[in-house]
């Protein structure tokens, strides 16, 4: 290894030297306590030698090579795992390295963060569906593996499992105006690759034949909701919250199917498709951590922040913190006054503005829907935001569990503002609006 002090210039004699005695003291501290004692008084004296030699400018003597050479061949006998360095060692430190690195990125600059609900459409997309009325619709083949690649399209097809009359079971009246879901479903857990936790939404579906009733259930990822995709293959794309309606106040009809709560969805063969759709991914976006250690949040900016600081979420969980990260859009700092009027969200009086969302949902143009005067905004009531604390909203205001329904959003939940869109390829992917 030393003969290159013969052929390299003086500065990079220096720097292999430095590098060295570098590795020698790292094998000197980590195995001082497990080499013969000798070996380790031997190594401590040739570090100390060589090391004079390095500030006195000798690196390039005869007595530096020899004093090198003695080195090495104890750090070869002495160094363990540490010297000489194998493939295996070099690329397991780099992969710590790496990993400690991009540790440190997520946790004060940049962090990944996926949308799973469409609280903020149509300025971020969560799991979105496309519904297929028929399997010829279906992608296969390259398109089904394109779209999977670019859109991150995962399809989802239930064949029935008999002939009869097929139904949904529905839930009960009071938990559809609690959650805004018309079908029951059970959480399962499931294993991802049969290693890592991956809960799911079961859904319960029941074909009546005649003889008896058969139970097919279609799982989903959890935050998923299948209602929408039964509304549009089913009802012709009819709203949740009208059908919702007619269900709790008797329009539609609903049968007792083995004890629970169902509505019909018409007949069907066997082998026939119930259900064929793909599950769009959400929206993957890098979170700026970083802006909000030096100003305050500004108010129409897409913020990320920790839902188990939020008491009020907190209280509608039971009084388990919820431990997950929510984006919504800032509507409100500490005294500010907001109240909905006629779709229009309005702040301190006057029609707010900071983002085009804002503008665009009183408009209702471009997708935005409107601002829904529910829950502590409801029917013109006014809302004071203390101190301290932020008020939060979804854009797509009428399928947003968001501060009209569980209050304010403390300063220490802040974690950051979206910036950049860099998974799926679509038209959004870029700066976040």
């Amino acid at each position: 290894m030393f003969g290159l002090f013969s052929r390299n210039s003086g500065v990079k004699k220096r720097k292999a030297a430095k590098q060295l005695l570098d590795m020698a003291e790292k094998v000197y501290n980590y195995r001082r306590d497990v080499i013969a004692a000798e070996d380790a008084r031997q190594l401590s004296i040739l570090i100390d030698e060589l090391d004079s030699m390095v500030s006195d400018s000798k690196v390039e003597t005869p007595q530096f090579e020899k004093g090198a050479d003695k080195l090495e061949k104890l750090l070869r006998k002495c160094g363990g795992r540490i010297y000489p360095l194998t493939s295996w060692t070099d690329n397991v430190e780099t992969v710590i390295v790496a990993g400690i690195l991009a540790l440190a990125v997520r946790s004060f600059f940049l962090q990944p963060f996926k949308i799973p609900t469409n609280s903020m459409y149509p300025s971020f997309y969560g799991m979105t569906p496309q519904v297929y009325k028929t399997s010829a619709e279906a992608p296969k083949g390259f398109e089904k593996l394109m779209r999977l690649c670019l859109k991150g399209a995962s399809n989802y097809e239930t064949l029935s499992p008999a002939d009869g009359e097929l139904f949904a079971v529905l839930n009960e009246p009071d938990k559809m105006a609690f959650f805004g879901s018309a079908f029951a479903y059970d959480t399962v857990d499931r294993k991802l690759f049969g290693v890592w936790p991956s809960a799911k939404r079961a859904y319960k579906f029941r074909v009546k034949t005649k003889d008896s009733v058969v139970d097919v259930p279609v799982e989903v990822p959890l935050e998923f909701s299948l209602d929408d995709v039964v509304l549009e293959t089913y009802f012709g794309g009819e709203d949740l919250r009208k059908f919702v309606s007619s269900l709790v106040d008797g329009e539609r009809r609903v049968v007792n199917l083995n004890g629970v709560p169902a509505v019909s969805l018409g007949k069907v063969s066997k082998g026939s498709p119930i259900l064929n759709f793909d599950i769009l991914t959400g929206d993957m976006l890098f979170v700026d951590r970083f802006t909000y250690n030096f100003r305050e949040p500004k108010v129409g900016e897409s913020i990320v922040f920790l839902t188990k600081y939020c008491d009020g979420l907190t209280e509608r969980n039971g009084g388990k913190p919820d431990d997950k990260y929510y984006i919504k859009r800032l509507v409100g700092v500490g005294g500010d006054t907001l109240q909905i009027k006629d779709s229009t969200l309005y702040r301190n009086g006057s029609p707010i503005t900071g983002a085009s969302a804002f503008m665009k949902n009183a408009k209702k143009s471009d997708g935005f829907k409107g601002y829904q005067a529910a829950g502590a905004l409801e029917n013109g009531a006014k809302v004071a935001v203390p101190k301290g604390n932020y008020y939060a909203m979804g854009d797509n205001s009428y399928n947003s569990l968001d501060s009209r329904f569980w209050g304010f959003v403390p300063q220490k939940a802040m974690v950051g503002k979206s910036i950049i869109i860099f998974y799926p390829f679509t038209e959004r992917w870029g700066a976040t609006r």
